[in-house]
């Protein structure tokens, strides 16, 4: 018996030797990249294998300009949006039900907000009401489910009637006690066309499958950085995303919330960070303050995630013209109910 133990340890031992690691989802070992700081490369926010249209690009005339010039907002109606790239969360947004296509609902925009730990953060904006599934101070990995996507804040439906759902994206500069900043050109390693760089009106399929799936799509790493150079102009001045960021140094004054060591300055940078200049600074600037009447909307009740049986678009090199601004913004937000058509803006 003694024999037929040691026996059975060795054979053990050397199965063991010859398998990959198993990993337990959410927890990180040594076998798998740290999640802060996160290591480079950016995937599509939302499950792997799903295809999400883009409804607004970089640089609009719209919305996408000055602070928001390197945004992108993808056509994800009350789905799941999931982590682009690993990091911790450093604020979130969960209470607000409402949303509207003017400025006065910039303060009602439920986000995420993950700091990479290399001096870039990224926010996912519009979240749905109690859509929020992480909290600050949560380490997350790349592809792990964070909220859902809604209609909150600066939203503007097809037709500019009411809110709309979508997933306003962006990587920007990290400032503390800031949720909305400078936002900075990336590129998606799992965009194979126009060097991994989203183009409007186009849909892709993403390779964002998280940590112990398969990945079935491939992926062209894009790291080299992209020149800093925001130059459209918007139309309407007065139609913005959020708030712009005090100046630094200044006290900041949001009212959201940040984790108990957001203190802490990354020092790390990825090979994928960014480094424009000091002297780069938002464009948009606001002449106007509209107020209309804020009503609130019912709460949603959030659809279940599911996979699109359309084949993916093939992207093409044409760039698609940016989103026309509406002729009047509406006061009044409809009643937030998904709605079938895609989000213009916001």
């Amino acid at each position: 018996m003694p024999f037929f133990a040691s026996a059975l340890a060795v054979t053990v031992t050397i199965v063991a030797a010859l398998l990959p690691p198993l990993h337990t989802p959410g927890v990180p070992d040594s076998q798998r990249p740290a999640l802060y700081p996160a290591p480079p490369g950016y995937l599509l926010p939302w499950p792997g294998g799903q295809i999400h249209q883009v409804t607004q690009g970089e640089e609009t005339s719209f919305t996408h300009n000055g602070t928001a010039a390197y945004a992108f907002d993808f056509d994800l109606n009350y789905e799941t949006v999931v982590a682009a790239r690993s990091g911790k969360v450093t604020m979130v947004k969960s209470d607000s039900n409402s949303g509207g296509c003017d400025s006065s609902f910039s303060p009602q925009t439920n986000y995420v907000l993950i700091d990479h730990g290399d001096g870039t953060s990224a926010v996912y904006m519009h979240l749905a009401y109690n859509g929020v599934l992480v909290k600050p101070g949560d380490l997350v990995e790349q592809g792990q489910a964070i909220a859902l996507s809604g209609e909150t804040g600066v939203t503007c439906s097809a037709d500019n009637t009411g809110p709309g759902p979508h997933l306003h994206f962006q990587v920007e500069r990290t400032q503390d006690g800031q949720y909305f900043t400078q936002s900075l050109p990336i590129a998606f390693d799992d965009i194979p066309s126009n060097n991994g760089v989203p183009r409007e009106n186009q849909s892709y399929v993403s390779g964002n499958f998280g940590n112990g799936a398969e990945q079935t799509v491939k992926l062209t790493p894009h790291h080299v950085p992209r020149v800093f150079n925001p130059v459209a102009k918007p139309k309407d001045p007065t139609l913005q995303e959020a708030p712009p960021p005090p100046p630094p140094g200044a006290t900041p004054s949001s009212t959201d919330t940040p984790s108990a060591d957001q203190s802490n300055t990354p020092t790390a940078v990825a090979s994928s960070t960014l480094t424009p200049t000091a002297s780069e600074t938002s464009t948009a600037t606001a002449t106007e303050t509209a107020v209309p009447t804020q009503t609130e909307t019912p709460t949603p009740e959030p659809t279940s995630t599911a996979t699109p049986t359309a084949a993916p678009a093939t992207p093409t090199d044409v760039p698609a013209s940016a989103t026309a601004p509406p002729d009047s913004p509406t006061a009044v937000p409809a009643a937030v109910t998904p709605a079938a058509s895609a989000a213009a803006g916001g």
